[in-house]
């Protein structure tokens, strides 16, 4: 049974939770801003988002075993599709949710004749780098500084 799927509007509170914990997780100790991490990102304002603008998550997929354990968001333009947020619920990472839903994407891509898949992660977030590079990413050389901050984000490509 393939537990990924396309994401519905009964879905976005669960995606607005681990979207938020998951950013809180992976970004608090590089940022080391906690009026971000807990002050503007929050999980209401996500989901008031996604509901009051379904288009936004149009091409969103989540992993369902019976609970929304994890939720990838792509952006397909042209012969490109970008990753724009990817994150497994904190508790069950390092059960190959985020692997099956990177595996749906690229089959995805191939199946729709895409050429190349590309996503931005922080320099500083090895878990996620050495994660993507297991799964075939490569940094493609581009990078770009976070607005308002000194922290460089790589772009990791996938070529089909």
């Amino acid at each position: 049974m393939n537990m990924v799927r396309k994401a519905t509007k009964k879905d976005i509170s669960r995606i607005a939770e681990i979207i938020v914990f998951g950013k809180r997780v992976a970004y608090r100790s590089i940022f080391q801003n906690d009026v971000v991490s807990f002050n503007e990102i929050q999980v209401v304002p996500l989901w008031e988002e996604y509901n009051n603008h379904p288009e936004q998550i149009e091409n969103m997929l989540v992993f369902d075993d019976g609970i929304v354990k994890g939720v990838i968001n792509c952006n397909p333009a042209g012969d490109e599709v970008e990753i724009c947020e990817f994150y497994v619920e904190p508790f069950f990472k390092g059960q190959g949710i985020g692997r099956k839903l990177l595996e749906h994407v690229i089959a995805e891509s191939k199946e729709s004749g895409k050429s190349r898949i590309f996503l931005w992660v922080l320099e500083e977030n090895g878990a996620a780098r050495r994660f993507y590079e297991a799964n075939g990413f490569r940094a493609s050389g581009e990078t770009c500084l976070v607005e308002g901050t000194d922290k460089v984000d790589m772009c990791y490509e996938y070529n089909i």
